[in-house]
């Protein structure tokens, strides 16, 4: 029982929080704008969360209650909310309150900003933080989000479905997943039912995320064994909830909000196509993770820290560097450039694939998992410790990013198709 311990508490230190494709806004424009570009959606009028939940509050609860009743059947691990939570709004209830009310339904932060407005790509980055960003998230560490242009939209206003995804589509990021678990400080934490965060640091903000972008199911039975809970992610629910709410806006009339709930849960999809997100340790073997932890308990340190920076660093680098290198692909419109190719070009596969949400799962994270280790080696063969300037079009970077960005590429034109109302 102690090996086991000590086994699980190493794995633990390695499933530090990481961001995945940290750039979903400009990696959606690229991949959407070509996906339509023979015939773009028609625009939409944009339609406040209140608004939606005011004319629909009957429903909602009985599309809410159908993904805790495939989450509990389908994730053993995902506890039905306690009935206390359900969006039953009494009534006389104010508009305005709606959404904090939903989002507590939801199991998300309900402190969460669902303001009216755009994330224009195309325009960033700016040299002045918007003064759209207060009412768009609560991060305290806003990192990157001061250079992205918001824009904000009037109730009403026509926007374009390409808009509202790529905006829609970085949303969970900004704070949709922080604070759910019973040890992170939060009053919400403590009635949700996930019960304590299963990996990563929950005292720091961006890490209490984690465990809803990442999917670890395909790792050994002896790592699953040792350290079960790895087992306790949960991107598939919010996939399924968010999947179930856009068509269900469809289906009533509220396309904005078909588009928004698209766009939040193609956010988990595109993180699972990142390697890193479906593997816990690409390349390092069961053995050399308890070597190196062994080595540690007698007094010897430096093994295990190394491993950690150095695995560290190439999970940053390509996160980072893939960041700045859309940015500049957008804006210098560098469409021949080799990760551009990757993410217009269209697939060869059908995008008729999906079935059911059992693909997430079965086929969408397999292949994630089984190129970790190719491009974990390829990455570490480049001896770039950290992301410093954009290397020239034929450097081997871009060929890495281009294999595994074709892949998120095709997951996206494939949602866009089977989910995304566009008529």
């Amino acid at each position: 029982m102690k090996k086991n311990i000590t086994i699980a508490a190493f794995l633990l230190t390695f499933t530090l929080p990481m961001f995945a494709w940290s750039n979903h806004a400009g990696l959606t424009h690229i991949i959407l704008k070509d996906h339509w570009k023979t015939s773009p959606p028609s625009k939409v009028k944009a339609e406040s969360l209140a608004s939606f939940l005011s004319k629909e509050s009957k429903g909602i609860q009985a599309i809410l209650d159908e993904s805790d009743e495939w989450a509990a059947e389908r994730l053993p691990h995902c506890p039905k909310p306690d009935p206390k939570l359900k969006f039953t709004p009494p009534t006389g209830t104010k508009k305005e309150n709606l959404p904090f009310l939903f989002f507590t339904a939801l199991r998300v932060n309900p402190q969460h900003k669902a303001s009216l407005y755009i994330q224009s790509v195309e325009k960033s980055p700016v040299s002045k933080p918007s003064k759209e960003l207060p009412n768009i998230t609560t991060l305290n560490d806003k990192g990157k989000l001061v250079y992205e242009a918001f824009l904000p939209l009037r109730e009403g206003e026509s926007v374009s479905p390409l808009d509202i995804l790529v905006t829609a589509v970085d949303e969970p990021d900004y704070d949709l997943d922080l604070y759910l678990f019973k040890d992170n400080e939060s009053e919400f934490g403590q009635v949700y039912g996930f019960g304590e965060q299963p990996f990563g640091n929950p005292k720091i903000e961006y890490s209490s995320q984690a465990p809803f972008h990442m999917g670890f199911f395909h790792e050994s039975k002896m790592i699953f064994a040792l350290a079960g809970f790895l087992k306790r992610t949960y991107p598939e629910y919010r996939i399924h909830q968010f999947t179930k709410l856009s068509q269900y806006a469809f289906q009533t009339g509220h396309p904005y909000w078909g588009h928004r709930f698209a766009g939040w849960a193609l956010h988990y999809l595109q993180d699972l196509t990142q390697p890193y997100h479906s593997s816990v340790l690409p390349r390092v073997g069961f053995g050399k993770q308890v070597g190196v932890q062994f080595l540690s308990m007698i007094g010897f340190d430096s093994a295990k820290v190394n491993m950690i920076e150095y695995i560290t660093e190439r999970h940053t680098l390509i996160e980072e560097y893939q960041y700045y290198l859309i940015k500049e692909i957008i804006g210098k419109k560098q469409n021949s450039h080799p990760v551009s190719v990757a993410l217009t070009t269209a697939p060869s596969r059908s995008l008729d694939e999906w079935k059911d949400f059992d693909y997430v799962r079965n086929v969408i994270t397999k292949e994630a998992y089984l190129a970790a280790e190719e491009a974990d080696k390829e990455i570490e063969n480049l001896e770039i410790q950290k992301y410093r300037e954009i290397y020239p079009v034929e450097h081997p970077i871009h060929g890495i990013l281009a294999r595994l960005l074709s892949n998120t590429s095709y997951i996206t034109r494939m949602y866009a198709k089977n989910f995304i109302k566009t008529q």
